[in-house]
């Protein structure tokens, strides 16, 4: 037997230019509704004769739509008008305020969701509804809140960026409630006699049918504009509190449910994939994933670097960096910077859960597991590790079947030794030793390793060279250095300069040569004031100096105890270093430490100020001083060589003068310059052949792959603004009793980390194939794209709350 048609019932009382509006709109999208409907609009006694005109001209030219007209001898008020709809009707019912507007396939996505399973309730999202209510930024972009609204639009871009996820909520929400008849059926209708002057009879309904085993869904790809709170003026903050007290006095339990529910929000993800879609990146421009070591808010010359680097390539290229979170458990965090042609680049922040161990795991799970989850959330035509550490090797196992160039940059030697440092013992460069027994004593000590791990790790580094496609080093030297552990391919090797990351184009420096020769020698020890870069040796050569004339300086943070007769500035900002050499005086810039370098930020910011400079003959000082002929090397373990090099300078100022010209005259190039050759890697250019991309399902896979990379990423960002709010209120999700739930979305998640997403859906594919019957294709593809609903669905049901408040649920009569 068919169902009875639904009808769409419209209370009116008054407000002529709403009721009109209201009517035109259900009859506008009548002809492309597949559902069966009848409309019965019910006059409770509208003030003036106006109103019931509109109504009966209306009825006689629906163009096809089948109306009735009620008109009640006087005014019962909105509760008792709706339950005189109720009982008129024969089957399922829509509430439907009259300051609402419909729009396209409004009637026929309400109905396939109230077909669900004990469904009582269905409710579309809105610009004003309570917890339906769209969020701002979608408000905004279709000025629903203003004079022109574009209801239009907007309803056409929530059906097309909604991930159809129809989230359970305690109640629904009365400006356009679909309600079933076996829940009228059930529990009755609206109680009337307690609720009768309006507001929370919704919810008490809604709540006696939960009672009785029922559900209230959201359906989000669904928008009805609604103008709300015109109706009761400054009665309905009275109202308001009245049913409020009157739910509470019903249904103790629903304040607290109602708390849950505004904490997790079911509708979080829902609204995360809207927002997102409001800002799709620019098309054509490529996407390149920077992987980088640094939390948010470190500092230091990676971070400085990177940050220019990234700058330049935006004029060409979207970016996405993935980084360690500042969130305790090491999670990581990804910071996508988009061009969507609005002029500045778009940047939004998403929280990626993983739960790292950050205890020197070869191959950590939880680095693992967001890196897959961030290559299934975004299509990136490029990845650039920019420092691997922080995040094990797992990159270079995940990337292995990325089909894109890989490129990564070895700003330390992190990939020879875990101790990147190259200190036996944090106190004497090791340059990478043949004989392990240095080793087998040095990690221990300094990292809490053995030996048996440096060479797990090193097999390991070596077995996935091939994921690589640019080994990127900032000087060759650094390439020379990983060379001694590992055989590169040369055709992958790229040797670009960092560049300078502070402000080289500043007037020209003039030497002045009475400073050189007739001012004491002064000699300043710039970064960090510890044993890594050498400030024991500057201690010994301050103290040895002391009252002799020559001054030893230091600009920096000092980590460890000085010599009284150094002279100590404290930290400095990287574009100022020049002038503050300038004040004090320096001629020469000492860097002894014997830590190796890869390229030597500090060097550039001292040759950019003028300045020679002693430094470490080995790793990137050395090399670029011999190049450019800009100072003197050392060996950042013989004080007395150094003590006696000093002596030298003091003696023959000419030598320091002709030095300090070629530093003057080196060339430094900015940051900037560098940015077209790593385009070039990026776009592919002389890169080896990668491998194809992953074997492709039917297209019933890739959609439902999109629907899941969606989803995945929506909830990173919802779950990204639980954790501010849950820092905000000084608790951690999943932490003390009584706050918000673990992440909502563990199961799905666990299963693309492990799988990718195709992954997932050709596991959901096999699921479903086993219980179907050879030759049933079509009967196939409607169980895949069940069995992913089905994953899917386990992550949604713990977003499920229960509670609500009438005060923030209740609508408008």
């Amino acid at each position: 037997m068919s169902r009875p048609p639904v009808t769409v019932v419209v209370p009116v009382h008054g407000g002529l230019d709403d009721v009109r509006r209201c009517l035109e709109s259900v009859a506008r999208h009548h002809p492309t509704t597949s559902t069966p409907f009848g409309l019965l609009v019910i006059d409770d006694a509208s003030p003036g004769p106006e109103v019931r005109a509109l109504l009966e001209a209306f009825a006689r030219d629906a163009g096809g739509l089948p109306v009735e007209v009620l008109c009640n001898e006087r005014n019962l008020g909105f509760v008792a008008t709706c339950n005189r709809g109720f009982a008129h009707a024969p089957g399922d019912v829509v509430l439907l305020n009259s300051d609402t507007v419909v729009t396209a396939g409004w009637l026929d996505r309400l109905a396939s969701a109230a077909a669900g399973p004990m469904v009582a309730t269905v409710t579309p999202l809105t610009n004003s509804g309570s917890i339906c209510t769209l969020p701002a930024g979608v408000v905004a972009a279709f000025d629903l809140a203003g004079p022109r609204p574009r209801i239009d639009e907007c309803a056409a871009f929530v059906a097309e960026h909604s991930l159809a996820r129809r989230p359970e909520v305690i109640t629904g929400v009365g400006f356009c409630m679909y309600v079933t008849r076996a829940a009228l059926d059930a529990v009755g209708y609206f109680d009337a006699e307690r609720f009768g002057a309006g507001y929370g009879e919704e919810v008490d309904f809604c709540l006696r049918a939960s009672a009785a085993g029922f559900r209230h869904l959201v359906e989000d790809s669904t928008y009805v504009h609604h103008r709300g709170a015109v109706s009761f003026g400054s009665r309905r903050a009275e109202l308001l509190a009245r049913s409020s007290e009157l739910i509470h006095r019903r249904h103790p339990g629903f304040r607290a449910a109602n708390r849950r529910e505004r904490a997790e929000d079911p509708l979080r993800v829902s609204f995360a994939a809207l927002e997102l879609a409001l800002e799709p990146r620019r098309p054509g421009r490529p996407h390149v994933l920077q992987v980088l070591h640094a939390r948010p808010g470190e500092i230091g010359g990676t971070q400085n670097h990177f940050t220019r680097l990234v700058d330049a390539l935006l004029e060409e290229t979207d970016v996405s960096v993935l980084q360690p979170a500042e969130t305790p458990g090491q999670d990581f965090l990804l910071t996508t910077i988009w061009d969507t042609g609005r002029g500045a680049p778009t940047r939004r922040e998403h929280l990626i859960p993983a739960r790292c161990d950050d205890g020197g795991a070869i191959d950590d799970p939880g680095a693992e597991s967001a890196l897959r989850t961030v290559l299934d959330m975004f299509e990136f035509d490029a990845v650039h590790i920019q420092n691997i550490f922080r995040h094990s090797l797992a990159p270079l196992k995940v990337l292995a079947g990325f089909p894109g160039p890989v490129s990564c940059s070895v700003r330390d030697l992190y990939l020879a030794c875990p101790h990147h440092w190259l200190l036996y013992r944090n106190t004497q460069s090791c340059g990478i030793p043949e004989d392990l027994s240095y080793c087998a004593t040095c990690l221990p000590e300094t990292r809490g390793l053995d030996l048996t791990y440096l060479e797990r790790f090193r097999r390991t580094v070596a077995d996935r060279l091939g994921t690589v496609d640019h080994w990127v080093f900032a000087s060759q030297s650094a390439a020379d250095f990983l060379a001694r552990v590992y055989e590169l391919p040369p055709g992958r090797v790229e040797v670009i300069e960092h560049g300078a990351i502070i402000d080289t184009q500043r007037p020209t420096r003039v030497v002045d040569e009475s400073l050189v020769l007739d001012e004491p020698l002064r000699v300043a020890h710039v970064g960090i004031g510890w044993s890594k870069k050498g400030l024991p040796a500057v201690n010994a050569l301050a103290d040895a100096f002391a009252g002799t004339g020559v001054e030893f300086h230091h600009f920096g943070e000092l980590r460890e105890a000085v010599s009284e007769h150094l002279h100590v500035h404290g930290r400095y900002d990287n574009d100022v270093l020049p002038e503050l050499l300038d004040r004090a005086g320096i001629q020469v810039v000492l860097l002894p430490g014997p830590f190796v370098e890869t390229f030597g930020h500090v060097l550039t910011e001292a040759l950019a100020a003028g300045r020679p400079v002693i430094g470490s003959r080995w790793g990137a000082l050395g090399e670029r001083i011999r190049r450019l002929g800009v100072g003197w090397t050392v060996d950042p373990e013989d004080v007395d060589g150094m003590r006696a090099l000093v002596e030298r300078l003091d003696r023959c100022r000419l030598e320091v003068l002709r030095a300090t010209r070629r530093a003057v005259e080196a060339e430094l190039p900015p940051v900037e310059a560098t940015a077209p050759r790593y385009a070039a890697l990026y776009r592919g250019d002389g890169s080896p052949s990668r491998r194809a991309r992953g074997a492709g399902g039917g297209s019933d896979v890739d959609e439902e792959a999109e629907r899941l990379r969606r989803e995945l990423r929506a909830m990173a960002v919802a779950y990204r603004q639980l954790q501010l709010e849950v820092a905000a209120r000084g608790a951690a999700p999943g932490g003390a009793r009584g706050g918000p739930a673990a992440p909502p979305w563990r199961r799905l998640r666990r299963s693309v980390a492990r799988r990718g997403l195709r992954g997932t859906a050709v596991a959901a594919v096999r699921r479903a194939s086993s219980v179907m019957r050879a030759g049933r294709s079509h009967v196939a593809r409607e169980g895949v794209a069940s069995a992913v609903r089905r994953a899917a669905g386990r992550a949604r049901r713990a977003w499920r709350g229960r509670g609500g408040d009438p005060a923030t649920r209740a609508s408008s009569p």
